[in-house]
């Protein structure tokens, strides 16, 4: 985010006329930077994120964003199993394959994504925020929680790639969600659900912006269970995964195999209902059982022929006695 002042001077404040009358004098006089502001705004360059008390306003401009890598624990665009995703309770993926796109195709979207408030009267969704953004990707976040259930935080992580090709342009989206403080609240009884209502909206929003552009194919990368690597792609429409069977039956040909995987490891519920989340990686160290065994009793040894007779007495005792 850019304050007003700071965004002013970068645009307007340094520009200046180079010969003539005016030679020296802003090119930008302050009283055109409101309009200036406005036009920006109405054309999807800039928006406002948020007004301080004493008037000062901050702004999202995408296109002042830095060219950076997503972290490596995060990055979708080298691995669909990024770290962070490894443990999480559930995973969707996506991967959107266009035509070539406008340049200012991704900022657009990242600026729907920006601190957008959604609410709903049984339980809370927390706006989402970006915790990462650059000009080829951003990292989404939101919590939320059903009444008597952990809160869950959902991570949408999105990222794009332009090269050459019939479909020059990539968009790769990954989500997961996790219990909130998982590593150190959660216990192993931990129960809570998600709507994958951040998935859902950037996905939709992907593939109506995409959809005016031209031709989109939209794909579920299906990945080894056993190395992680892609083996194949499903269309989200297509047969396999239309229907409300619990696992969908995939097979394959390189190689040769056949896949039973849960419906909800693939695509949202289609009605809308939230996927139940229980937290059984994470189980509680097992105790030894109490042993009813009799430790053994005093035995008698000589140390030889004529000597006197040795008691030697064993000792135990029951963990937590």
């Amino acid at each position: 985010e850019l304050s007003e002042s700071f965004l002013r001077q970068c645009l307007w404040g340094i520009p200046t006329h180079t010969g003539g009358a005016a030679e020296g004098k802003r090119k930008f006089p302050d009283n055109t930077h409101d309009a200036l502001l406005e036009v920006l705004r109405d054309f999807g360059l800039l928006r406002k994120c948020r007004e301080a008390d004493n008037g000062e306003r901050t702004f999202l401009v995408p296109a002042m964003l830095p060219e950076r890598p997503l972290l490596l624990d995060c990055d979708i665009s080298k691995s669909w199993l990024p770290d962070d995703a490894v443990q999480a309770l559930k995973v969707l993926r996506r991967r959107f394959a266009m035509l070539a796109l406008p340049g200012n195709f991704f900022s657009k979207l990242q600026l729907e994504w920006s601190l957008k408030d959604v609410g709903e009267e049984e339980h809370f969704l927390q706006e989402h925020v970006a915790t990462f953004a650059s000009r080829t990707a951003s990292v989404l976040r939101r919590t939320e929680q059903q009444d008597r259930e952990s809160a869950v935080e959902e991570t949408v992580v999105v990222s794009m790639e332009r090269r050459k090709g019939a479909f020059s342009s990539e968009i790769r989206v990954m989500g997961w969600v996790d219990f909130i403080g998982a590593e150190e609240t959660a216990s192993a009884s931990s129960v809570g659900s998600t709507s994958w209502s951040l998935f859902r909206e950037v996905t939709a929003e992907i593939r109506k912006s995409a959809r005016e552009c031209g031709n989109v194919v939209e794909r579920v990368p299906i990945l080894d269970p056993e190395t992680g690597e892609v083996i194949c792609a499903l269309d989200p429409d297509g047969r396999e995964l239309r229907g409300t069977a619990t696992f969908v039956r995939i097979s394959t040909t390189d190689p040769v195999r056949v896949l039973q995987l849960p419906r909800d490891d693939l695509v949202p519920p289609a009605d809308g209902r939230h996927v139940a989340l229980r937290n059984e990686r994470r189980q509680e160290p097992e105790r030894p059982a109490p042993s009813n065994e009799v430790p053994p009793g005093p035995v008698a040894t000589e140390s030889g022929s004529g000597a006197a007779a040795r008691v030697v007495v064993y000792c135990a005792q029951r963990g937590g006695d």
